[in-house]
């Protein structure tokens, strides 16, 4: 944190603003025997265990840490209680001791991952106004909106770089931004996953000040931390501490050193109880049974005399949805996101133009990349599109703008897209919008820049190269390269979809291979070719591609002028060189047609990756599918 940002306070005071525009109840989550066993192949079972019948229960009002050695279960206990994992969990979760019902509860609670992802090129009252149009209701007006965003920005010290880019915050403010955009639809329950990681002593202590406050604003916060400093350790309402699986130890941070005692066990003056505890457990694993055995797997809390008596849990009224006789929860017809679909769309849409806007070095490399390679693929062949000595470079220069169509387009999405999925994942757990308005805003916003650029490229290769000047070639020589473009960019969301960048760049070139090699085998073989390559080039979209732009060239065309320095031009006819290159000679828009296909194929299938990739009980299924598989084919 910057010295300029220590000096802003953090607002004590409540939301007026938020709680009258987004009304929401006072919530208290329990947990009784919770378990919790993961798919592992290697094991004989194949689940193994990663919670073991634990039990707590989180207020309202109390900030509250789960802690423990790495690899203890903490993730997973948080995980578990958002609601990220269901798959494997077992036991009763209730919330105001009413079972909780996922549709409900997903509304009411927001999920900060470890990660500070936000949205790049965006200032922070630019990011805030969009989340607090997709978070509110339309029903809900836009001044009302930005009195509650500034409200939230003055409460959380924003106020000093509202207009500053999210790229250029320091790490103590992303950490604040990352907090602010979760609190515009006022949550009353927020889980943070190691809120504190990669930030230093001090700004810890300024982030748990900060999931303090926001905890004495009647909600519940829950966080999950590895190690915190003993300066903050007494800062948490209620410590649950977990080890191997089981919970250690479950109450208030005072209580810890009489637990020890209960157990048989005094903290050394130079250890911090909490310290203490972990390394104990760490270190003698035997040590667990006891611990557990003395807290009752957490059913027992060790709270400060004076919060011995639990808070009184709300009620709930006959209806399907939690509420409080002074306070409104959500209306029924808006469980599942706070806008329609067209309304998604639309804020999604002009955020991603936004942002497509701000990012001006990636357009004038984008730009520069399709100038200079269409200048360089136009200049190896120049002048040769009515010269019958040169039909064979003409095949090879059709060749070249479909390799350029494809790995342009597929590579980009490759090394982008996975840093847009996670930053996605956390949005659309939170309920900010649908999976189809993300993906329908996402695929509209590419398509303007695509054109234009694809067009450019097509028109300096189609003109230096002396290609016929005739309307119907040119547009389909245009239209089939921007077919390939855009599949090749579907096919590149698939890839980015399902792995990270760095194995993404590696499947990428390793997918595009095998195409390219598709799409020209036999060639000189005439008719040859085996029938399974037959099918196998006809079910290549680039093989389309390059018989495609062939056919905008060479369907019913007269013959090419033989330079009077050569004797003889064999290929002078077209029609010779595509027999001899195994290629129909038709109408392009017949490859336009397969293309498109491909093309939306591609794109529905990145969807349907997108759609698996978010149900994460889904997506580790198929993972542990896919393992054993594998495991047993080798």
């Amino acid at each position: 944190m910057t010295s300029e940002e220590v000096q802003v306070p953090l607002r004590n005071k409540p939301l007026k603003h938020l709680n009258r525009v987004a009304k929401r109840p006072k919530l208290d989550l329990e947990f009784q025997d919770l378990s919790y066993s993961v798919r592992d192949s290697n094991l004989k079972g194949g689940w193994r265990p990663i919670l073991n019948s634990v039990n707590g229960k989180f207020r309202c009002g109390e900030l509250t840490a789960i802690m423990g050695p790495s690899g203890a279960g903490k993730s997973s206990l948080l995980n578990i209680l958002a609601g990220c994992v269901t798959a494997g969990a077992k036991g009763v979760i209730t919330v105001n001791d009413r079972p909780r019902e996922m549709r409900i509860f997903n509304k009411l609670s927001s999920y900060i991952m470890q990660e500070d992802t936000i949205q790049m090129h965006l200032t922070v009252k630019e990011a805030m106004i969009y989340a607090a149009c997709l978070k509110l209701g339309s029903h809900i007006e836009y001044k009302d909106k930005l009195a509650v965003v500034d409200e939230v920005i003055n409460l959380l010290g924003l106020e000093k770089c509202t207009d500053t880019l999210s790229e250029y915050l320091s790490g103590g403010q992303r950490k604040r931004l990352t907090v602010a955009l979760e609190l515009v639809n006022n949550p009353p329950v927020i889980f943070l996953d190691e809120p504190t990681t990669g930030l230093d002593n001090y700004a810890i202590k300024q982030c748990i000040d900060l999931l303090k406050k926001i905890s004495q604003l009647d909600r519940t916060v829950i966080c999950t931390i590895h190690q915190p400093p003993a300066s903050i350790f007494q800062y948490f309402d209620q410590v649950y501490i977990v080890a191997n699986g089981s919970c250690v130890y479950n109450g208030s941070p005072t209580q810890l050193v009489p637990f020890f005692s209960l157990v048989g066990y005094s903290c050394p003056s130079n250890n911090t109880p909490c310290d203490f505890m972990i390394e104990l457990v760490h270190s003698q694993p035997s040590m667990v049974q006891s611990f557990r055995t003395a807290i009752q797997d957490g059913k027992i809390n060790m709270r400060e005399a004076s919060n011995t008596d639990d808070k009184p849990a709300k009620s709930l009224d006959d209806g399907d949805i939690y509420t409080d006789p002074t306070e409104i929860v959500i209306e029924k017809n808006d469980i599942e996101f706070a806008n329609s679909f067209f309304v998604q769309f639309s804020i999604l849409l002009s955020r991603m133009f936004l942002q497509m806007r701000r990012d001006r070095t990636g357009l004038y490399i984008q730009f520069f990349h399709h100038l200079l390679s269409g200048a360089i693929v136009g200049g190896i062949f120049y002048g040769i599109g009515n010269d019958a000595s040169q039909t064979i470079a003409i095949f090879k220069y059709c060749v070249c703008c479909n390799v350029f169509y494809m790995y342009t387009y597929v590579m980009m999405p490759v090394l982008l897209f996975p840093l847009e999925v996670k930053l996605m994942k956390r949005e659309y757990f939170n309920r900010w919008y649908g999976l189809k308005a993300y993906y329908s805003a996402l695929t509209v916003s590419m398509m303007p820049l695509l054109v234009v650029l694809s067009l450019m490229f097509s028109t300096i290769v189609y003109l230096m190269t002396h290609q016929p000047l005739e309307g119907d070639r040119f547009l389909g020589f245009c239209l089939i390269g921007l077919a390939v473009a855009l599949t090749s960019q579907g096919l590149g969301y698939c890839i980015g979809s399902i792995f990270s960048i760095t194995n993404g760049s590696v499947v990428g070139p390793s997918v595009l291979a095998p195409l390219l090699a598709l799409a020209v085998y036999g060639m000189g073989y005439r008719s040859s070719i085996e029938p399974f390559y037959k099918v196998m080039m006809t079910l290549t979209y680039i093989r389309n591609g390059v018989v495609g732009v062939c056919n905008t060239l060479f369907y019913q065309r007269a013959p090419l002028v033989c330079p009077e320095d050569q004797i003889y031009c064999h290929y002078a006819h077209p029609d010779i060189l595509m027999a001899d290159m195994a290629m129909p000679l038709m109408d392009y828009k017949y490859q336009l047609g397969i293309i498109c296909i491909f093309m939306v194929l591609f794109r529905l299938l990145a969807y349907l990756v997108l759609k698996c990739r978010l149900n994460n009980d889904l997506a580790s299924r198929i993972v542990y599918l896919f393992k054993k598989v594998v495991k047993h084919r080798y």
